[in-house]
């Protein structure tokens, strides 16, 4: 918004909202926001005029600092459209040229591959959204008819968040490679902004299904400083022991989805408790140790 406003001097309130994807009351708070950094960054931004508009009223400095933070960001942003494959490259495109490819942070992720029936599905559901339209198709064995609201792609993973039309207008998360064709389109729909926990950003815990639960996982001492330096769950605990082990909390619907994390670390990782995520843990390491047994 700032960087518009730097570019323009003027924003129509209603635009920006549609453009933004976001609510007056939110446009109206962001803006008070950016009116308080503007007391320390030499800018002063206006009251809504008659047309509906705010302007960038005074620029006694022309705050540099923003503007290349701005190159950084789309630089950065750009960075991960590319890294995400084919398909994304596009939204990389939009973000216009300068500085692209040359930024000092480079991201590496499993790229979705062109062609790929993921790929067309996303295309699919892009034109859908962009169009207002709700699309219907067949997933998990059964029809759905949903009014899609944001891709999220975690892990390497496409999912669509959107609202399905029945089951009382129930949020819900679909796994893009599990949505069977052909897509038709039924209806339009006016768009909402989904719950807060269907945009988290969360690596772990994302996952809707069954009792939330605390399950807690014991790194190794050679793993112990790598894990607890990052945030997996903005809700995690982390505790360090004295043989050097260190023990991550995690608040999850699914126990699997631990399981799976921590078996990404090899050996030096392990679900420690409660009892019946250890079970369920042990379960599915049998069931690894299987495959490799029959081949």
């Amino acid at each position: 918004m700032l960087v518009d406003l730097l570019r323009t001097r003027r924003l129509p309130l209603a635009d920006a909202m549609t453009r933004y994807g976001i609510s007056e009351r939110q446009l109206l708070r962001d803006l008070q926001e950016l009116r308080t950094l503007g007391e320390s960054l030499g800018f002063r931004i206006g009251k809504r005029n008659a047309y509906g508009e705010v302007e960038l009223a005074e620029f006694a400095a022309r705050p540099s600092a923003v503007v290349r933070g701005d190159r950084a960001l789309r630089s950065l942003v750009r960075e991960l459209f590319n890294a995400f494959g084919a398909p994304l490259a596009p939204f990389a495109q939009e973000l216009g040229s300068d500085g692209a490819g040359d930024g000092f942070v480079r991201v590496v992720a499993p790229q979705l591959a062109e062609g790929a029936e993921v790929a067309q599905t996303l295309r699919t559901l892009t034109d859908a959204y962009e169009s207002g339209a709700a699309v219907r198709f067949r997933y998990k064995g059964r029809e759905r008819e949903v009014e899609p609201a944001v891709t999220m792609v975690r892990s390497g993973r496409y999912y669509l968040v959107g609202r399905e039309r029945a089951a009382q207008a129930k949020w819900r998360i679909y796994s893009m490679d599990e949505i069977r064709g052909p897509i038709h389109r039924c209806g339009t729909f006016a768009p909402q902004p989904p719950p807060a926990e269907y945009l988290s950003t969360d690596a772990i815990g994302w996952i809707k299904k069954g009792t939330v639960q605390a399950v807690e996982v014991t790194v190794s001492e050679r793993l112990a400083h790598a894990a607890v330096s990052r945030v997996w769950q903005r809700a995690q605990e982390t505790r360090s022991h004295a043989d050097g082990t260190a023990t991550l909390v995690f608040r999850v619907g699914d126990v699997d989805e631990v399981v799976r994390w921590a078996l990404g670390f090899g050996p030096d990782a392990w679900v420690s408790a409660p009892p019946a995520a250890v079970a369920r843990a042990r379960e599915l390491v049998a069931e690894v140790a299987a495959r490799y047994e029959t081949t």
